[in-house]
């Protein structure tokens, strides 16, 4: 099964749609930096864990589309055909289907990546910032439950029509705009821009990085309905594949 998630990895990274992507990501990250965080966010410091979530709360929308993208990858004629000869063979379905969604993940996770070490060069160029460690619960909060959920949904959605992904990455998008409570704020976009004014200031002069009950517990659940979905996407996508192969 290794050999078979490094060749979907190296299939969708060598996909011009993927380098198309990563250029376009990379460059709306700087913009992000270089036009919001810059100037801090909620009157905290541009390198502050409340700065830092807010500028991925702004390229989550971007990257879930992209996620999404990846997952259009498994209805194409070509996949279809390849995995109905697969499914032929004494394979265990299950562990395939599973194996091609842990290559999509990676897939998104490098892209991820890069945004990351993007942000990383920002602080270092402009305010000599190397206490990365500061981001790390930034980056677990916001990444991981957002990739769950939406890899989730992408999968059960997709196995119903394969047009529908394109439907749910307007929906995605439109999510960024939205004024939701903590619980249902996927992004944390509203939480990590509102909720630092709330609080008091520490000894360096910053609110400290306390997270709303509500959105942690909101964290939780989407990571857990998102690996919920994961697992039933997998089973109906195997399905998908012998009726529409």
């Amino acid at each position: 099964m290794s050999r078979i998630f490094w060749y979907e990895l190296k299939m969708l990274i060598f996909n011009r749609l993927f380098l198309s992507l990563l250029i376009i990501t990379g460059l709306y990250s700087y913009m992000v930096l270089s036009r919001e965080i810059i100037l801090g966010i909620a009157f905290t410091a541009p390198y502050s864990p409340w700065s830092y979530s807010a500028y991925l709360a702004n390229i989550l929308p971007l990257l879930m589309i992209t996620l999404l993208f990846f997952i259009t990858f498994m209805h194409s004629n070509h996949e279809k055909q390849v995995m109905h000869l697969t499914f032929v063979t004494p394979v265990d379905r299950f562990k395939f289907c599973l194996v091609k969604c842990m290559g999509i993940a990676a897939g998104f996770l490098i892209i991820s990546l890069f945004v990351i070490i993007i942000s990383m060069i920002f602080y270092v160029v402009l305010f000599r910032f190397t206490n990365f460690g500061d981001f790390i619960i930034p980056v677990v909060i916001t990444l991981i439950p957002c990739l769950l959920f939406i890899i989730g949904s992408g999968l059960l959605l997709g196995c119903i029509h394969a047009n529908i992904l394109y439907v749910l990455m307007i929906v995605v998008l439109s999510l960024r705009f939205l004024p939701l409570p903590p619980f249902f704020d996927l992004y944390g976009s509203n939480v990590f821009t509102t909720y630092p004014m709330s609080l008091s200031l520490g000894p360096d002069g910053e609110p400290p990085f306390l997270l709303p009950i509500a959105f942690i517990i909101g964290r939780i659940f989407f990571s857990v309905v998102g690996i919920l979905m994961v697992l039933l996407g997998i089973k109906r996508y195997k399905s998908y594949l012998i009726t529409n192969g």
